[in-house]
């Protein structure tokens, strides 16, 4: 709570200049970061104490994520919050335990729960629990949240790839589908890919915006919807 009240305080003065990715996502700095509040509208950051200074990004990315954390509680409120964990350190560059976040463009986001709980970590259980067993999706995978959110993030930021586990990705294209949502959001079935581990966090990650000209992109995923 302690570090929660440092960065509500000391906002103003962390949001004022215009942030900068710099290189690639896997070899980068950050200028200027923003950092996050640690709760706002539908949101809140995982393991605070440990993630207090690995929730900085460019100012597009923290507006992505407190645009789509509002957008998904206004149409399902007093359900669990947006559980946001890590983004980028303050200054970019490597961040342990992960290849990229180096250049304020990433964010590693938590699945949504059926069950409505938030994950709080214990000594036998840190993170949250893996959304797929034997290569299939849970019942607690809460799959109309999670695909709403998906789209949410497409309309609050430049997205240019979602990372999940693939059987979570096969399952969205099954529910858009089912629903009569697929050919309107080919766009954003194209941007999520698979990618190991992800069993139980999404990882959203942002294009180099316009003006950042020391900003490397990644190639664009392959056209089509990249559904089975």
């Amino acid at each position: 709570m302690r570090f929660a009240l440092i960065l509500l305080s000391l906002w103003p003065l962390l949001s004022l200049a215009q942030s900068q990715p710099v290189g690639f996502y896997t070899d980068g700095t950050l200028e200027n970061g923003q950092c996050l509040p640690p709760e706002g509208v539908g949101y809140t950051v995982f393991e605070l104490s440990r993630n207090v200074g690995r929730i900085w990004g460019t100012n597009p990315l923290v507006q992505t994520i407190v645009c789509g954390a509002s957008e998904m509680n206004t149409h399902y409120p007093n359900r669990d919050r947006l559980q946001v964990e890590d983004m980028s350190a303050r200054h970019g560059g490597d961040i342990s335990t992960h290849a990229s976040h180096e250049n304020g463009l990433d964010v590693d986001i938590q699945y949504f729960k059926a069950d409505g709980q938030e994950h709080r970590p214990t000594a036998a259980q840190r993170y949250a629990p893996p959304m797929v067993a034997s290569g299939r999706v849970i019942a607690n995978f809460d799959v109309e949240r999670n695909w709403q959110l998906a789209k949410a993030l497409h309309r609050c930021g430049n997205v240019a790839v979602i990372f999940m586990d693939r059987a979570i990705k096969n399952r969205l294209c099954q529910y858009a589908r089912s629903t009569g949502d697929y050919a309107a959001n080919i766009q954003v079935l194209r941007s999520i890919r698979h990618s190991d581990n992800h069993q139980d966090h999404l990882h959203m990650r942002l294009k180099c915006p316009p003006r950042a000209r020391r900003c490397i992109s990644q190639s664009p995923p392959p056209p089509g919807s990249g559904c089975p």
